[in-house]
């Protein structure tokens, strides 16, 4: 190799690794952090983006919707270190991404999709990446952005809309949501596998919901703690939680919960695909991919998940956060209220929900990151 493919092959790996390490801030459910990228031997400047075994929701994802827009927030993130130093990226999406034993149970860790790093390649417009530091989910209270929505708007492709929904609603429908999926004992499992209540637990630091994030007191982190850590304690505590939340959700089908008075000073946003607007076939071909159990093909999800990356980047540019409610749309009785409130036809497909506004502290918490290879 001639010295000087040798220090272009080094250049476009040290950019490599520097996108790689940018893009290990975008969000993902549960701080679960599922991608996994790779540098293909003897291609420099070549990603192969993968899927963590033990990084998915089997449980409470189990159509992949959450990992598909983690992905796709990851590559956006990924693009956006990259056109900062004049560099575009060429994203192939693999056949791996259609699999559900891939993408939702991570059962193979093959590679979704394949990115070449172009240097020198046009590149217009773009966040800053410094917004990838600042990013943040906040749970507390918050005040709205003027004109967030709006600005929100231009960043996202027609077939998307950020649709607005009443704090009071919101609140009930994640009410129900959570109450509806705490009957099913895999998924709060599942929830309290990622919960990282004491320095003590062995991942933290690295991942999961840690005390602080979920603003728990530190009282109940430390109670809470055993049952995260000491399997028969968290079998009882399933147990108590599948009837407590049977009693709830009956309570909320009965009694509108109205929300808080901080709730109020938020924005609540759904993020809605708008399949009519997007070449999905016709006939049979159409039917099966409605009737499928994502609505939508894999990649229209993962594409949505690249709009997402730059709303929330948006937010952060204002200082907002996101309050993620996946509870919402992992129930199908509180996603049905969702979209009978919202007058969301079949082909209207929520894949988001979150409140969005400034913190009233001025350093809120931050997920920790797991080790970034590069």
């Amino acid at each position: 190799m001639s010295p000087i493919a040798a220090n272009r092959t080094a250049d476009l790996e040290a950019l490599a690794g520097r996108v790689v390490r940018g893009a290990a801030n975008a969000p993902s459910a549960h701080n679960t952090q599922p991608w996994l990228p790779r540098a293909v031997p003897g291609d420099a400047g070549v990603i192969e983006l993968a899927i963590e075994h033990g990084r998915t929701l089997p449980a409470g994802d189990h159509t992949g919707r959450d990992t598909l827009l983690a992905l796709g927030c990851w590559v956006e993130a990924a693009a956006t270190v990259a056109a900062a130093e004049g560099a575009a990226l060429e994203v192939e999406l693999l056949p791996a991404l259609d699999d559900p034993a891939v993408v939702a149970r991570a059962e193979r860790e093959e590679p979704v999709a394949r990115i070449r790093i172009r240097p020198g390649a046009e590149v217009t417009g773009g966040a800053d990446p410094a917004l990838l530091d600042r990013r943040l989910t906040y749970r507390g209270a918050k005040t709205a952005v003027p004109g967030f929505l709006a600005e929100a708007r231009q960043v996202i492709p027609s077939w998307i809309r950020l649709a607005p929904v009443a704090a009071a609603d919101l609140a009930h429908f994640a009410a129900l949501g959570t109450a509806d999926t705490l009957r099913i004992p895999a998924i709060t499992r599942e929830l309290m596998t990622w919960l990282r209540l004491s320095p003590e637990h062995p991942r933290w630091g690295i991942d999961g919901l840690s005390a602080e994030v979920l603003q728990l007191p530190p009282a109940a982190a430390r109670v809470g703690a055993a049952f995260t850590r000491r399997r028969r304690l968290r079998d009882t505590a399933v147990r108590m939680l599948r009837t407590g939340g049977d009693l709830w959700r009956r309570a909320l089908l009965e009694v509108h919960l109205e929300a808080p008075g901080d709730a109020v000073q938020a924005q609540h946003v759904v993020l809605v695909v708008e399949a009519n607007e997007l070449d999905l076939g016709s006939g049979v071909e159409l039917t099966r991919v409605l009737n499928s159990p994502l609505g939508l093909p894999a990649s229209v999800v993962f594409e949505a998940g690249r709009a997402l990356m730059r709303v929330w980047l948006v937010a952060a540019s204002h200082g907002a956060a996101f309050a993620p409610q996946s509870a919402v749309l992992d129930s199908d009785l509180a996603a049905g209220e969702l979209q009978f409130k919202l007058g969301l036809g079949r082909r209207e497909l929520p894949l988001f929900v979150a409140s969005v506004g400034v913190p009233d502290v001025p350093a809120p918490a931050r997920s920790p990151r797991k080790a970034v290879a590069g």
